[in-house]
């Protein structure tokens, strides 16, 4: 093997770069169906509503269903059914409103708009509320994050 043919040649840096420069450029912008990611939100917010039995985080709860069930109808789509059967219980609603946010916050960064965002926020901020009462109710403390829902 001769020196010659371990050398970098300018066409080979030129085909090199022209590859690279061909891959980059803007991500394909993908179509978001907005009915579907506030559906998402909205079944999250069921499971959660049914996993507070008789408690009385299910007021605030249904609320919450309440305007996701309006903004799946405003995005043009049909709300989910709720959910037929569910164990209830602390522990239960608890994992329910930690799900529950988790879907909220993925929300959040596929719906761009400045009102699903709103709705959002209040979404969000109620059901972190809610994960915090019950937290104090089990006896375990507020919770040790600024970002309820996500593990420590």
């Amino acid at each position: 093997m001769t020196i010659a043919s371990r050398m970098v040649t300018r066409r080979a840096l030129l085909g090199t770069g022209v590859l690279l420069v061909a891959g980059c450029g803007p991500p394909e912008a993908t179509e978001v169906d907005a009915a579907a990611v506030w559906n998402d939100s909205l079944r999250a917010a069921q499971l959660a509503e049914a996993a507070y039995g008789n408690d009385d985080g299910r007021t605030a709860a249904r609320r919450r269903v309440a305007t996701l069930k309006a903004e799946v109808v405003r995005a043009g789509g049909t709300p989910v059914a709720a959910p037929a059967d569910a164990a209830t219980g602390g522990n239960l609603a608890l994992a329910a409103e930690r799900a529950a946010l988790r879907t909220y916050v993925a929300a959040v960064g596929r719906l761009k708009d400045a009102h699903s965002r709103e709705v959002l926020a209040t979404v969000i901020a109620g059901s972190g509320a809610a994960e915090s009462e019950i937290l104090l109710a089990l006896a375990k403390g507020a919770a040790p994050s600024s970002f309820p829902g996500e593990p420590l």
